[in-house]
């Protein structure tokens, strides 16, 4: 065994689980400059297409980290949409719901087809390129933690027998999927409807031309064949993947399946001589469960093994994406001393409401019930919470409670939610959005007469996080800017942060609103610096006014 599975090795950062959740977390902490390995008990990433969409706001993470034109070039354009047929020869496709895109207007990205095993290499390079250690072929079989760490228990075996070794790191992330050993092994349960049934997922090859006619949908209800058919891969490499429920009396066996897939496409193509290759069909199950924490100490979840939903909607794996991404620039501060331990509890206290409200989506969508729109579950979500931690601005959204989401297409401004995407214009005169702005640090907005909050890129406490300060000014506006000005292409940044000239919003480095104030004036600066130690989570923080 080489010298890496030496006992006693040390990494701040251990993820178990190498799926699209456990990579994309790999990714941002490596993004983040945060030294992590990733060990996976499977041989490679995944070769079953699982997941296919890639939400708005994932789309807007792969950006920030250089991988959105390689999710593009991979993926699908389209269309996004489901059609309800009684068999595949149907004369008319009848559309179900909403096949545009609500976000493409309010978001640099918008949503993106794109096969989960085409998806995870491209996670994994960047990773890699970043400086995250991946180890396929690696088992998680225990760990203990203390106040200083955690020391996982982790096997691999090859030609030469099983070699174990530990490793000790400073915070694990369990990745590990909806059976989750390590979240199973802290004793944290689980709440929520529970097993929902259990369904075949079979990927074959036949020659559907003759009955589609050229007609494309991302999904097709056949019912006849009682079963979803899916087009996978892209226009130069189609593959076609059916779906069908798991009744008892049906032969689960690998053949079994593979011959109730043959039947069922022939069903669905209303052609019973079709010929039809079968590359694999596994059976999975279905639930809809939220962990009762997402953290144990120095352990946290992510991805399925902290919330289990239907595919529904297409949000299961994207909500791991943005749970990885909440979490890594936590774990990067804390890790560097720039933040307060307290800090990575608002990882729980953030990501868990929004693990409980994605779930009953997708739950209002098999039920076909009242469900909020796409685009509000994509980027309309928020951290409430997060209010709990910064001075109040004053403004009509804070008094009593706030709430989960809002519609993103009517941003408020108000902290603890998404900050919009703005076309600004650079003074080179390339155009980027105001997304592209956030990810390095805090990121203070500033109205075009915002010159008192140039003082911030000084800080007034040793604990207080660095912040870049960026004007963005109106078409034909006056500015003494000393730093950055980006003109406001639409002219909604106002609008859509709700603050005047003289006001400053501050960003975290996740892209959500850390707090804000309507305009400048005594104590301005003092004001600001509370906010941002308190979103480090270092000092209670004093009045606003």
């Amino acid at each position: 065994m080489a010298d890496r599975h030496s006992t006693g090795r040390r990494v701040p950062v251990l993820i178990v689980g190498g799926s699209l959740s456990g990579l994309s977390a790999a990714l941002f902490l490596a993004a983040k400059g945060v030294e992590c390995l990733l060990v996976e008990q499977r041989p490679g990433t995944s070769v079953h297409p699982r997941a296919r969409l890639v939400t708005a706001r994932s789309m807007e993470l792969f950006r920030s980290v250089g991988i959105e034109s390689g999710v593009r070039a991979a993926g699908d354009p389209g269309p996004i949409g489901f059609v309800v047929v009684d068999t595949l020869a149907d004369e008319h496709y009848v559309p179900t719901g909403n096949h545009h895109d609500e976000t493409l207007d309010i978001s640099p990205t918008g949503m993106r087809l794109c096969d989960q095993q085409q998806l995870e290499p491209l996670v994994l390079e960047r990773a890699r390129e970043l400086g995250a250690e991946v180890s396929f072929g690696t088992r998680f079989e225990g760990l203990t933690q203390d106040a200083d760490g955690v020391t996982a228990t982790l096997s691999e075996t090859d030609g030469d027998g099983t070699a174990t070794w530990t490793v000790r790191c400073d915070y694990l992330l369990a990745a590990d999927g909806i059976r989750s050993p390590v979240r199973e092994a802290l004793g944290i349960g689980r709440h929520g409807p529970g097993p929902l049934g259990r369904s075949v997922s079979a990927i074959f090859d036949a020659d559907l031309e003759p009955v589609l006619k050229g007609r494309r949908a991302m999904a097709v209800i056949v019912k006849q064949a009682g079963a979803f058919l899916f087009a996978r891969g892209n226009s130069e490499s189609r593959m076609w993947q059916l779906g069908f429920p798991l009744f008892d009396g049906i032969d689960a066996s690998p053949e079994g399946l593979r011959e109730r897939t043959r039947e069922l496409v022939r069903v669905a193509a209303a052609d019973p001589g079709l010929d039809v290759t079968v590359h694999s069909a596994m059976a999975w199950e279905s639930a809809a469960l939220v962990a009762d924490r997402f953290r144990s100490g120095r352990v946290f979840l992510v991805g399925d093994s902290a919330h289990a939903m239907p595919p529904a909607g297409g949000f299961g794996g994207n909500t791991g994406v943005q749970d990885g991404h909440n979490l890594a620039w936590k774990l990067a501060a804390v890790l560097s001393g720039a933040a307060g331990e307290s800090l990575l509890d608002t990882y729980d206290a953030e990501r868990r409401p929004v693990a409980d409200f994605t779930v009953e989506e997708t739950l209002a969508r098999i039920g076909q019930s009242s469900a909020e729109s796409r685009a509000t579950v994509q980027l309309g979500y928020g951290y409430p919470s997060l209010l709990a931690t910064v001075p109040p601005d004053g403004s009509a959204e804070e008094s009593g409670e706030a709430a989960l989401t809002q519609d993103p297409h009517r941003p408020t401004g108000r902290p603890g939610t998404r900050a919009a995407h703005l076309v600004l214009e650079c003074e080179d005169g390339r155009r980027i959005s105001a997304l592209d702005l956030f990810g390095e640090g805090f990121v203070l907005l500033t109205g075009a007469q915002g010159d008192a909050w140039d003082s911030a890129r000084v800080p007034l406490d040793a604990r207080e996080p660095g912040v870049s300060v960026h004007r963005i000014v109106g078409p034909g506006a006056r500015t003494t800017a000393k730093g950055p000005v980006y003109l406001d292409v639409d002219g909604t940044f106002a609008s859509s942060y709700a603050i005047g000239p003289r006001g400053a919003v501050l960003v975290r480095p996740d892209g959500f609103i850390g707090w804000r104030t309507a305009a400048d004036g005594p104590g301005a600066r003092e004001r600001l610096s509370a906010a941002a130690l308190g979103l480090m989570g270092h000092a209670p923080v004093g009045p606003s006014r």
